[in-house]
């Protein structure tokens, strides 16, 4: 799967490339002959450069290893900021394009009555010179999300109040974090440092709701030591995101490959002292009083997202009186399955979207690209007295940074 995303990618940025070249132009073209050479050339060799590790890059996954992760995390997160922002620069030489069309046309059809200002083209050409600047403006951000608040920590706190909750546990302290996706760690010390501030809040119960990886299991044995230390009294109970199951990078057909991924991930929470809940659940029991944790392996109602979970299937077994807490990775679970069928599920803990580690959180408002393709993205949402929360996540993927949506850590006291 990856390995046409990166094909196709390559296409799409020498074709972006070309284009955006035209309003790179207009800035130079005033400077001395060799200086502009200069530039020019350095500019084509950036993008061959970007081309030879695509293609480096798409060599590893037809020889089922992973990339050296200073390739894989900085150098394609370097890409695709570069690959924005141009994205970003260039709907203002569209612009241009769309005007000098409009005009070109109109002269053509009335060459007497429209005339050509000298000043025309200045206006114009300020369009091809106003997509540089609008170019470095998402690429500063970019950067400034990379190399300050990727590890920027945060504590989200809520008090999540459960009709018919038992008195034994009014007052429980859940923490919730989700998509680790250690595979873009260089090295533990900010796993350290999210362990130390979780153990800080001295939760009675930690929930884990999947991506620990962002390809394969192996991704996360350098780390095992670190993650032991995840420790609360009642337990570390987990489930499986999309990420962890191999399906991006083991090919469709590659039965053995996903299995011994799925093996080894199993093996690995065991390891660690997290009960994984494999479309299961357990009970919680304490002063005679019962409250049931569920999981399910990931669901997702989007067309390219697996549907592993089984619910009904993690629920066999329970009382019809049990207070249920879900563990779903993919929070569209929710409005597609659990609202309209589950009705005694009480609340879900998901993750997934990362608020798409890009938008705006101040009182009172958050946005986010996130949204347009989630209709529950980050925080608490209730329906018919049954509560979603979506943890914003703790790692990152793809874009090695945060910009306005922080990593998070949710601490949860039961009413």
């Amino acid at each position: 799967m990856y390995l046409k995303f990166i094909l196709s990618s390559i296409l799409v940025i020498i074709v972006l490339d070309w284009y955006f070249f035209r309003s790179f132009r207009s800035i130079i073209k005033n400077y001395n002959k060799k200086l502009r050479l200069t530039i020019t050339i350095s500019y084509w060799v950036f993008t061959l450069f970007t081309v030879v590790f695509m293609f480096f890059v798409a060599s590893y996954f037809v020889d089922k290893t992973a990339a050296p992760k200073i390739f894989r995390v900085y150098v394609m997160g370097l890409i695709f900021m570069i690959f924005i922002s141009k994205m970003i620069g260039s709907l203002f030489i569209f612009a241009h394009d769309i005007k000098s069309l409009v005009l070109f046309v109109k002269k053509k059809l009335y060459p007497k009555v429209i005339p050509i200002h000298p000043n025309t083209i200045t206006r114009k050409d300020f369009l091809k010179k106003a997509g540089v600047v609008a170019a470095a403006i998402p690429f500063g951000t970019l950067f400034f999300g990379m190399v300050k608040t990727a590890y920027d920590y945060t504590i989200k706190r809520e008090k999540l109040s459960i009709n018919n909750l038992p008195n034994a546990f009014k007052g429980l302290k859940i923490v919730q974090i989700s998509d680790l996706h250690v595979g873009s760690f260089l090295t533990d010390e900010p796993l350290k440092k999210a362990i130390q501030l979780i153990d800080d809040q001295k939760p009675d119960i930690i929930f884990f709701t999947g991506d620990l990886v962002n390809d394969i299991t192996e991704e996360a044995l350098p780390f095992m030591d670190t993650l032991k230390k995840l420790s609360a009294p009642m337990g570390v109970y987990s489930i499986l995101g999309n990420h962890d199951y191999g399906d991006y990078f083991y090919q469709k057909d590659d039965h053995e490959g996903k299995q011994h991924n799925y093996n080894l991930m199993k093996e690995v929470h065991q390891k660690l002292g997290w009960k994984l809940l494999l479309n299961e659940h357990v009970v919680l029991e304490k002063d005679n009083e019962r409250l049931a944790v569920l999981g399910v392996e990931n669901w997702g109602a989007g067309g390219r997202f697996p549907k592993y979970g089984d619910l009904d299937l993690a629920k066999n077994g329970l009382l019809s009186t049990d207070i249920k807490l879900l563990l779903s990775h993919d929070p569209s679970h929710w409005e597609a399955k659990i609202l309209p069928e589950h009705s005694d599920i009480a609340a879900t803990f998901s993750g997934h979207t990362h608020g798409m580690q890009f938008g705006i959180e101040i009182p009172n408002f958050k946005w986010s690209p996130s949204q347009y393709l989630y209709n529950q993205w980050a925080g608490l949402y209730t329906t018919n007295q049954q509560h979603l929360y979506v943890n914003r996540g703790l790692g990152f993927i793809g874009y090695p940074g945060r910009v306005g949506i922080l990593p998070e850590i949710t601490v949860f006291e039961l009413a």
